[in-house]
């Protein structure tokens, strides 16, 4: 297991545990952040700015400090997006 902060980007990952520091597991739950919830994470900022994940199609922000203390494991990397096509018009 490793923290989310760690975790590369692009991936699926399974939340394992979180730190319920200062009644931060019922906010984390409030936002779908479960122990066995699978979520991606999307981009990590640099220069200590906030980790991005994303839970079923929503994506949720969150400051570093928080997200070092959720525990993840890698389970498989995200499938490609699929991007719109369109016909050209003849």
């Amino acid at each position: 297991m490793i923290s989310l902060t760690k975790a590369p980007c692009n991936l699926i990952l399974e939340i394992k545990s979180f730190a319920d520091s200062f009644g931060w597991t019922k906010r984390l739950e409030s936002m779908g952040i479960r122990k066995g919830q699978r979520v991606r994470k999307i981009a990590c900022q640099p220069f200590g700015g906030p980790v991005v994940i994303e839970i079923g199609g929503c994506c949720v922000s969150m400051g570093r400090g928080i997200a070092s203390k959720i525990d993840v494991e890698v389970v498989s990397e995200a499938p490609p997006k699929k991007e719109a096509v369109s016909d050209p018009v003849r």
